[in-house]
């Protein structure tokens, strides 16, 4: 298992063998080991089947199915969250206690089987529903040597065309110079692939990576909406695939006199195995109709054999290595984004320090843009001006955005979670916010509170500790909870830097807050898994300012006052943006406790409060709620 870990192929593994078996010693389910991938999205379940004598043997079909069989049970087993087959002492029960916590988040299950012996590729696959995203793949001790020693040999693959499929493909030749290899593009119909899918499966793929892709993924499910939805747009929406080969033999057709390819020996598809694969499962399981779909297909015939290997690694390397557009990059035309970018060029801040230039917080919408702008500056005079205006150290990229953002609304375990997961949080919360001018002051005054916590922690070698990923993040939304979301920002914003008190405390909650990481639960093998937990913040946030030593009075001066008793502060009752989640609690609080709201009411602000907290728009229907309780509210705190 190290070997696949260190290659990538799976996350942070854990050997934990559990076998249950019935009454007459058959196995029921099986797991041999997990590991729960750094974004939760992923679980993989191992089932070993090892024999361990050094010899080579062949794997039953039948026995190869059976073993992924006795994973997939072990994963609906664990889904139940059913203990009584399990001693407390077992090394399962952990993990299937865990796993009722995470298991909302994952997107998908790998049942991977190890195995000494050798297997073929034609088994049948485990019944699964349509709606399971669930990936089959068996590492047997070829693919292990392969993984291994970063070597192997593909199998080779002849197809007559005509005779085996009755297809006649016209092509395209590509002229070119270099007689390394030849190049065609042709249009085949889906309806081929599949048929080739079937009978070869993933022989077809580089390297007879064995792996079933069953609408795996948000690009499976796509290619097959597509297909189901919009058929004889395929090939409009789709890249197609690139092929590689080792010879293609032509014909003339009898009728036409036209040439066609008539065989393909060594066939290997190098990118486009998530189309393929699409395209079969969706005839296979969702019984799709083919007719009107076609891809489009460039086969590289490689002319030298000697060559063969080092040619199609290279052209299997670069076909997979295009720039990725990330599903953040996706976001950044979303309006959120533009209106920030609009803000973030119209907002100035005041002069830091003692000087007078005005500077411009840049937001940067999209990946480079900030280089992008400054080399439209074309002369070193101009491009001094906009820096001077544009300092590079008040560049919010989207995704540091969202970790301050989230850090400020008590999510640090988001922020945690990495950059991407916790990005697209973000974006998920902020879905219905129309920002403005106060809004985006408001959190850059937080961006510049998160960055002085990250200078006071420091960098190695003069660092607190190695932390600081953690500690920043935490220590910003501690402060927050427990200054009841007083901190002034309106004050950090207009004096673009932290007073010296602030910075004092600041540097001392830091200190305390790296300790309370440094004493995590046994339970957690790594501070950074801890970090990740809802769990780590509840504990954190439990923690009184008093029990730590830490006393608001310090930093008085750079807190607004405190809403007093029966009054709502600056409120707008016609959409209640006035309103902090600070202010309902007060509110719920001497609804509950003074007025005798009753639980319709109390559950009105719970939901108002829910709603706020995860940065999301009242329904219309609980504004005017919300409206109509303040309004009782406000008579009674005036009659009482």
């Amino acid at each position: 298992m190290e070997y696949f870990a260190d290659s990538g192929e799976t996350g942070n593994c854990q050997i934990c063998t559990s076998v249950h078996r019935n009454k007459s010693q058959n196995r029921l389910r099986q797991m041999n080991g997990y590991a729960i991938w750094d974004d939760f999205e992923t679980l993989d379940i191992f089932i070993a089947d090892y024999k361990g004598d050094g010899t080579i043997y062949n794997m039953e079909k039948a026995r190869v199915t059976s073993n992924l069989n006795l994973g997939y049970r072990f994963l609906r087993y664990i889904e139940k969250g059913d203990l009584t087959q399990t001693e407390e002492s077992a090394a399962e029960t952990e993990f299937i206690s865990n796993f009722q916590e995470f298991k909302t988040k994952i997107m998908r299950t790998r049942i991977i089987l190890l195995t000494d012996a050798l297997t073929r590729s034609d088994f049948a696959l485990p019944k699964t529903s349509k709606d399971e995203d669930i990936v089959f793949e068996v590492w047997d001790l070829q693919r292990i040597y392969q993984v291994w020693s970063s070597q192997g040999k593909r199998e080779s693959i002849e197809i007559d065309l005509p005779e085996q499929f009755g297809q006649k493909l016209r092509f395209l030749a590509v002229e070119q110079e270099d007689d390394q290899y030849s190049a065609y593009l042709t249009v085949a119909p889906a309806g081929l692939l599949a048929d080739l899918y079937n009978i070869y499966g993933t022989r077809l793929l580089e390297q007879n990576v064995r792996v079933y892709l069953q609408n795996l993924g948000k690009v499976n499910r796509e290619i097959r909406k597509t297909i189901l939805d919009s058929p004889g747009m395929f090939m409009a929406y789709n890249n197609g695939i690139s092929a590689t080969a080792s010879d293609i033999t032509f014909e003339d057709d009898s009728i036409t006199g036209l040439p066609f390819i008539k065989r393909i020996n060594g066939l290997q598809i190098v990118n486009g195995g998530q189309t393929t694969s699409s395209i079969f499962y969706a005839r296979k399981k969702d019984r799709a109709e083919l007719r009107k779909v076609n891809v489009q297909i460039k086969i590289t015939c490689v002319n030298n054999a000697r060559q063969m290997d080092q040619i199609v690694s290279k052209i299997s390397k670069y076909a997979n290595s295009q720039n990725k557009v990330s599903e953040i990059d996706l976001t950044s035309n979303q309006p959120f984004q533009i209106k920030l970018e609009e803000l973030s060029r119209t907002t100035w801040a005041n002069p830091a320090g003692n000087g007078n230039q005005q500077t411009r917080w840049f937001y940067e919408r999209v990946k480079g843009q900030y280089k992008e702008e400054l080399n439209k500056e074309h002369t070193t005079t101009r491009k001094n001006a906009f820096k001077l205006k544009n300092p590079s150290w008040q560049v919010l990229r989207k995704e540091e955005f969202a970790k301050y953002r989230n850090s400020w609304k008590l999510l640090p375990y988001w922020v945690a979670r990495g950059s991407q997961k916790n990005y697209l949080h973000f974006v998920w919360q902020e879905k219905d916010t129309e920002p403005s001018r106060q809004y985006f002051k408001d959190n850059v005054a937080v961006a510049i509170f998160f960055k002085a916590a990250e200078s006071i922690y420091g960098k190695k070698p003069n660092s607190m500790g190695d932390l600081r990923y953690l500690v920043v993040p935490y220590t910003v939304a501690w402060i927050n909870y427990h200054t009841e979301e007083r901190l002034n920002l309106s004050k950090i914003w207009n004096a673009q830097r932290l007073s010296d008190s602030l910075w004092l405390l600041l540097k001392s909650v830091l200190l305390k807050i790296n300790e309370f990481f440094q004493q995590k639960p046994e339970e957690f093998a790594l501070i950074s898994e801890w970090g990740k937990r809802e769990e780590c913040w509840k504990a954190l946030s439990s923690i009184a300012p008093a029990e730590m030593g830490i006393n608001f009075e310090l930093i008085a001066a750079d807190l607004n006052e405190p809403i007093a008793a029966g009054t709502v502060l600056n409120r707008n009752t016609d959409n209640l943006n006035g309103l902090k989640i600070a202010d309902w609690e007060k509110i719920e609080t001497e609804g509950r406790e003074r007025l005798g709201f009753d639980l319709f009411q109390i559950n009105i602000i719970r939901n108002v409060i829910r709603r706020l907290k995860l940065d999301r728009q009242l329904t219309e229907q609980l504004s005017e709620q919300a409206v109509a309780l303040l309004e009782i509210y406000r008579n009674a705190a005036v009659t009482t």
